[in-house]
């Protein structure tokens, strides 16, 4: 999985002030875990926050990031939770977890597997207690690799559309490697992180697309002077579709 800081794409939509679409990135990620068959069976909120600020009340950022999945959540009877750990400790043993009301419970690694079942994802018989921070991920990505079992499917949410009146509209899901735009198709690899997006998406009633871009080496551009777009839907007998190469200007359209 990746996990954006930052992108071209999100950097024009706020350079453009595109606010019918949003983000989050840098050291927050909305999630969905689904289980062996792609079926989704939990929405997470989760942000990496210092030590120092963990028990103070969640950010503007936080709020709006949450907030989008409880969206999601009401409209496909999902649960949602928002989890907080320390960003700025060598190992985690414990992180902050709130449903929909923000009033933060703290739970210890073992107990958080154990919440993680009682929605019925698949959880390791790992002992481990503490989890650490590193370089390369975070103490909560460590822990997900190897507390959830094998079968288990998650994915990020990229980004969203916005309908007039706020409500989800469209996920899209973004693609982005050194392929040649017009060569690029979706890898096959990916398809189980698409299908538990597709069926999130089914459940909600809203749409779900693949944006790809292209990135040059050397040197190095994220470019987006075009755009290639996918419609997806895994309940249809071809469930990735091309429709178009649009230009960054068209994403106010979208």
């Amino acid at each position: 999985m990746k996990y954006y800081k930052s992108n071209a794409i999100y950097e024009y939509i706020k350079a453009n002030s595109l606010n019918h679409l949003q983000f989050v990135a840098g050291d927050a990620w909305q999630l969905v875990y689904g289980d062996s068959m792609c079926k989704p069976l939990l929405l997470v909120f989760a942000a990496a926050i210092t030590s120092g600020e963990i028990d103070k009340g969640p950010s503007e950022k936080e709020r709006m990031g949450f907030n989008l999945l409880l969206k999601a959540a009401a409209k496909t009877n999902l649960p949602a939770r928002y989890i907080r750990f320390a960003s700025d400790t060598a190992a985690v043993e414990s992180v902050r977890v709130s449903d929909k009301s923000f009033a933060f419970t703290t739970l210890t690694m073992p107990e958080l597997s154990a919440l993680f079942g009682s929605f019925g994802l698949p959880v390791s018989n790992t002992q481990t207690v503490k989890y650490l921070n590193d370089a390369a991920s975070s103490a909560y990505h460590h822990w997900q690799r190897l507390s959830l079992g094998t079968s288990l499917t998650v994915s990020d949410i990229d980004l969203w559309k916005l309908s007039p009146g706020g409500e989800p509209d469209t996920i899209f899901e973004l693609k982005r490697s050194y392929y040649d735009l017009q060569k690029w198709k979706p890898f096959a690899d990916d398809y189980r992180n698409f299908k538990l997006i597709s069926n999130l998406c089914k459940l909600a009633g809203i749409q779900f697309r693949i944006i790809y871009n292209q990135r040059v080496k050397n040197p190095f551009e994220d470019k987006i002077d075009q755009l290639k777009i996918f419609a997806v839907d895994f309940s249809k007998e071809q469930p990735i579709v091309e429709e178009r190469i649009i230009e960054p200007g068209a994403l106010k359209n979208l």
